[in-house]
């Protein structure tokens, strides 16, 4: 038997306290998700920016054959052109190669030096 000296406010309280705690958690769990972070909104900007990558990705996928293409257009002749300037550009070296760097040579004037400064 329940005793009823509970009554008004209190009484209600303790009668209903599992459904008030489970509203409670309910008003917090909205609140997180509409007001603080904003979930409607943050689930479209997600979508679209992932709508920005993939196309994006089809964009470097399509420029990717293009190049492809165009590499494999080229003759022998062409790719060998096409080493020999990036060799020269970059100083790029084969396996097995080893690089050699000739510096320019300075020019002095000897008849200023002594005869002690020759060896």
């Amino acid at each position: 038997m329940q005793n009823d000296t509970h009554k008004g406010v209190v009484g209600f309280v303790i009668k209903y306290k599992i459904s008030l705690i489970l509203i409670l958690i309910l008003f917090s769990l909205v609140k997180q998700n509409i007001l603080v972070n904003d979930f409607p909104n943050v689930i479209f900007q997600k979508q679209k920016t992932i709508a920005d990558i993939e196309l994006t990705n089809k964009q470097l996928q399509n420029d990717n054959k293009q190049l492809q293409e165009q590499i494999d257009g080229y003759t022998e002749e062409d790719l060998s052109l096409i080493e020999s300037q990036a060799r020269f550009k970059y100083g790029l070296v084969k396996d097995g190669e080893v690089f050699y760097q000739i510096n320019t040579a300075v020019e002095t004037d000897n008849a200023a030096e002594s005869s002690e400064s020759t060896l």
